[in-house]
């Protein structure tokens, strides 16, 4: 029998993202719970988490999707940042400002689904709170 090659000492090393991508963090924080509003309704009525997804997903990939944090009010979500973090620019084509906020335009421009108004959803730069 072969004799195996152990480390008694090994250490887990948490926070690795083993993708090849950098992943960039951000937090959605929603103006009310969204826990109740995480499909479309009978209706039709898209949810408003699924639509500031779908506005994030438009503009970079969303390879972390987090569970809702903070009494239901905080999403967060870790973006594909193919060789460094995405700076300030000029996203929309004309003002500068960080990706961060440019995703905040993204979602406030979604109006109201729901009874969650997406005009008053923040979203900032942040860490995963939920991993």
């Amino acid at each position: 029998m072969a004799d195996n090659l152990q480390n008694v000492n090994q250490t887990a090393v948490l926070g690795v993202n083993k993708a090849g991508v950098n992943l960039q963090w951000f937090t959605i924080t929603f103006p009310g719970a969204v826990n109740g509003v995480l499909s479309a309704t009978t209706a039709g009525v898209k949810s408003p988490v699924v639509v500031a997804l779908e506005a994030v997903q438009s503009v970079a990939s969303i390879e972390y999707l987090g569970t809702l944090q903070n009494s239901n009010t905080e999403l967060s979500i870790g973006v594909a940042a193919l060789g460094a973090d995405f700076g300030t620019d000029t996203y929309d084509g004309t003002n500068s400002e960080t990706f961060a906020a440019h995703l905040e335009d993204l979602v406030q421009a979604l109006g109201t689904l729901q009874g969650i108004n997406n005009g008053s959803t923040t979203v900032g730069a942040g860490i995963a709170s939920d991993l």
